[in-house]
């Protein structure tokens, strides 16, 4: 068995896998993203989960995604939505846990998951963009997650969309994911309304009974989505995109917005064969990352415990 964490800035969530990456079973739990509280809360949720499949002593492998960047060494460099910098997370997990531990970044485990488990499954390239928190994402290139010079390639939320646009949590601006992640909407949302949604599910419920600004400004999320998805398919000409996290439950309000912002930005001759699809591994299992990166680890021959 496998156990799958992803940390979010207000939530821990769990899962447990067989090794062909089929969830037996998942939970969440509230999490104030106070650093020196999550090793304890880590391990006494997994402990849980494992005991609550009934297969206790079975656990290969834990793999803990997170909204960051981190070393080869296991080192968060740096996690602006829970303002953790310099943090030992492999070690710091491995101290208290009795499997080992991987350690990545949460848009490119959720990157590798829907090329072990879902619709990249023999996809060798392609574009993944995840939003939570934040917004990530991972390049593909030939069956392998491109990790540039220093291994901290595909920070796809900072693609600037907006010159001179809304700051964004990593120090700049007119950054994707200002636009796009559950603090972005929430807090325009909020400013056009007056009335600040307190999480992604609440977005979803007013858009779905029709509420037009909520309607609006996901649309021009879509918009927005688009224009750094035309950039990224003149640059890289990708036969696949594939849109995870709360894109895959927002894709009703955000796909119209994004198509059209493809026909207008992006080159003919390389948005035809591009196929861009909103993933549902997301909506259904959505957090297999962690499984993903203890699968990749405890499977590999010389595998690291780190996915950058």
């Amino acid at each position: 068995m496998i156990v799958g964490v992803q940390i979010e800035a207000d939530t821990i969530g769990y899962v447990t896998a067989a090794l062909d990456g089929i969830p037996m079973h998942s939970k969440v739990q509230a999490f104030d993203g106070k650093l020196g509280d999550v090793v304890d809360l880590v391990a006494r949720g997994v402990r849980e989960i494992v005991r609550e499949c009934g297969r206790d002593g079975e656990t290969l492998g834990v793999g803990i995604s997170l909204p960051g960047l981190l070393t080869d060494e296991g080192v968060l460099l740096h996690a602006p939505v829970l303002g953790w910098r310099g943090v030992p997370v492999v070690d710091m997990f491995s101290s208290a846990l009795d499997a080992p531990v991987f350690a990545g970044n949460d848009g490119k485990a959720a990157a590798m998951a829907e090329y072990m488990f879902g619709e990249c499954v023999g996809v060798r390239d392609f574009i993944y963009l995840f939003s939570g928190s934040g917004v990530g994402g991972a390049l593909f290139l030939d069956g392998n997650i491109y990790r540039g010079a220093s291994g901290l390639a595909g920070e796809l939320g900072h693609i600037k969309v907006v010159p001179q646009g809304r700051y964004c949590s990593c120090g700049g601006s007119g950054c994707l994911s200002p636009y796009l992640s559950e603090p972005g909407l929430a807090e325009e949302i909020g400013r056009l309304t007056g009335n600040q949604p307190s999480s992604f599910k609440e977005i979803m419920e007013r858009a779905s009974a029709d509420d037009e600004v909520v309607v609006g400004v996901l649309d021009n999320a879509g918009a927005i989505l688009g224009s750094a998805i035309s950039s990224l398919v003149n640059i890289f000409n990708p036969p696949l995109v594939c849109l995870g996290g709360d894109m895959a439950s927002a894709e009703p309000y955000l796909r119209p917005a994004v198509e059209r912002a493809l026909q207008r930005l992006a080159h003919p001759s390389m948005s035809v064969p591009t196929k861009v699809i909103f993933s549902h591994l997301s909506t259904v299992s959505p957090f297999l990352g962690g499984v993903a990166l203890a699968l990749d680890g405890v499977t590999g021959l010389d595998s690291p415990h780190v996915l950058l």
